[in-house]
């Protein structure tokens, strides 16, 4: 009975068990989102915060407790300040992966499901930057994928172009003396859709210091979504892709063309194929090649446990790549997720425990319930007349959790005398028993009387 106080019965106890392991993946995603920005730092203090708070809750310290479940209450507040970067993030990752496919099957939105237009891109995007790279003339285009950018085409400092493609236009563009170098090109459906679009800068510390303003803007455009930016730098010559929130460093032009063509022509022949396959989940690879551009080991460092803007891409290399194109759980390292996985569990089942004492917490409550006999034609049938006092009622005091013991009435229990146990003439007496299928959940503390005298008579 003392176990059922807690958890109630098997069904109950799966809810809770249930409870616990979703409130678990909930926090471990979030934590994984925030581990790769400088909300990392702000997460570890709230953490550190609540179990102090609980700590102090269970130890009884009264004025500690007071302060930091003072500051909970404004952190609940202040969280959506400090974290509205990553907040928004995750929403649109959540938006993107849970709904992205269904919204695209049934809106019919127009799809370049040509191989040879988009092939043409690719080449122009990768010519214009083998050429820029060469001249060391800094570049960033920003390829627009399933997450709409239109609100960077609103922009006061935007230049609406919607042109063709093409490297020479590239090049143009970023050229030196054009009026339209500073800042990116928005590539949209296939088209340069705008030039000189200013993108947030990343906040993510993970950068070497070696990467400028430019790196910063392309790895905070691949975290607005889905897009692709690459990015040309004028101080060292190198050509650099940022997808998800990585900065991954190719090696030439054509690591450059390998990997677009793994992101941009997968998705169109997925698009061609047909999209309730993507609906469903289903997941169709372009046959291709072995990759020229590979994550090697760099400076020592494995790459299955490095970060992506660590690490060069290199052509020809043995190796195969784990590192740009492996799903986003494995870019963070197996002992780091198990920490994680542990630390979102604790935190789970801490938050379980303070919204059960909080919101559903361990109660008495005493139940004035009506005393019944039974047996009674039993005994009369075996010869003996039971006469009763005039005793109506008793008083049943019980523990259990406040939800059970609001949704229970006095009527619901039930307290009765076995009269059966009569085996003899005269005073006897008997004890009050309660029906113990209503109070499955529940624990009896007292009961006044727990024992009631009769007089039993043999039968004339």
């Amino acid at each position: 009975m003392d176990g059922l106080l807690f958890f109630g019965g098997p069904l109950d106890t799966f809810v809770a068990i249930l409870d616990i392991l979703v409130t678990t993946f909930l926090i471990y995603y979030l934590l994984k989102v925030f581990r790769d920005s400088r909300a990392w730092q702000l997460m570890k203090g709230v953490i550190l915060i609540l179990a102090l708070s609980l700590v102090s809750n269970v130890v009884g310290l009264n004025a500690i407790g007071f302060l930091l479940n003072s500051t909970l209450s404004l952190l609940a507040i202040a969280v959506i300040v400090l974290f509205q970067p990553e907040l928004r993030r995750t929403l649109e990752t959540v938006g993107r992966n849970s709904f992205g496919r269904l919204t695209g099957t049934l809106s019919g939105e127009a799809v370049h499901d040509s191989y040879t237009f988009t092939r043409q891109l690719i080449e122009s995007i990768v010519s214009a930057c083998e050429a820029m790279q060469h001249t060391r003339t800094g570049a960033l285009i920003i390829i627009e994928r399933e997450t709409k950018l239109g609100d960077l085409l609103e922009q006061e400092n935007a230049v609406p172009l919607d042109a063709t493609v093409t490297a020479a236009l590239l090049k143009q563009i970023f050229y030196v003396g054009s009026p339209l170098h500073d800042g990116a090109i928005l590539v949209r459906n296939g088209r340069v859709a705008a030039a000189r679009v200013h993108m947030p800068l990343s906040d993510n510390y993970h950068l070497r210091r070696e990467f400028g303003t430019r790196h910063r803007a392309a790895v905070g455009a691949s975290e607005l979504g889905d897009a692709i930016a690459v990015v040309v730098s004028e101080e060292r010559g190198t050509v650099s892709l940022a997808l998800n929130g990585r900065l991954y460093v190719l090696s030439n032009a054509d690591a450059l063309r390998s990997q677009l063509h793994r992101l941009l022509m997968t998705e169109r022949k997925e698009a061609r194929v047909g999209r309730f396959s993507r609906l469903f989940g289903r997941s169709m690879k372009l046959k291709s090649s072995k990759p020229a551009a590979v994550i090697p080991q760099y400076e020592g460092i494995d790459p299955d446990d490095a970060e992506p803007e660590l690490v060069a891409a290199e052509p020809r290399q043995r190796r195969f790549s784990r590192g740009l194109f492996r799903r986003r759980d494995n870019r963070t390292p197996r002992r780091q997720r198990v920490l994680l996985f542990v630390l979102s569990l604790l935190i789970a089942s801490g938050i379980w425990l303070y919204v059960q004492v909080t919101v559903n917490p361990i109660d008495t409550r005493t139940y004035t319930v009506t005393l019944s006999y039974r047996g009674t034609e039993d005994a009369l049938d075996r010869g003996f007349v039971v006469q009763t006092l005039p005793l109506q009622t008793v008083q049943l005091t019980l523990t259990a959790r406040t939800q059970i013991l609001n949704d229970l009435t006095a009527q619901e229990i039930t307290a009765y005398v076995d009269v059966n146990q009569v085996t003899e003439p005269g005073v006897q007496s008997l004890r009050v028993e309660v029906e113990t299928g209503t109070l499955l959940y529940t624990l009896t503390d007292q009961l006044t009387p727990t024992q009631v005298t009769v007089n039993v008579f043999e039968r004339p």
